[in-house]
């Protein structure tokens, strides 16, 4: 049985290193894409009309305008910490 947080989960990985998302206005980082985009909105407004207006929770974002505001990173160091040392826990 799958579960929503299954469904909903995002995760990317390139030649089996795993992929983030950064925001370029601020350096917001995440596994996911969409999460992203919804983060980057919130600065840039855009809408599938193309036109520029305030972010609103019903507008539709373009794509393309999107993910010229995202890095794409390939993570291919990785050090193990301790579960205290992660922050929002």
């Amino acid at each position: 049985m799958v579960d929503l947080a299954d469904i909903l989960h995002e995760e990317y990985e390139s030649d089996g290193s795993l992929v983030l998302f950064r925001c370029t206005e601020c350096g917001h980082t995440s596994l996911s894409l969409g999460g992203t985009h919804g983060h980057i909105e919130k600065h840039r407004g855009y809408t599938r009309f193309g036109i520029k207006i305030p972010f609103t929770k019903t507008s539709m974002g373009n794509f393309g305008e999107l993910m010229k505001r995202t890095e794409v990173l390939l993570v291919e160091e990785t050090s193990e910490i301790s579960l205290e040392e992660v922050e929002g826990l």
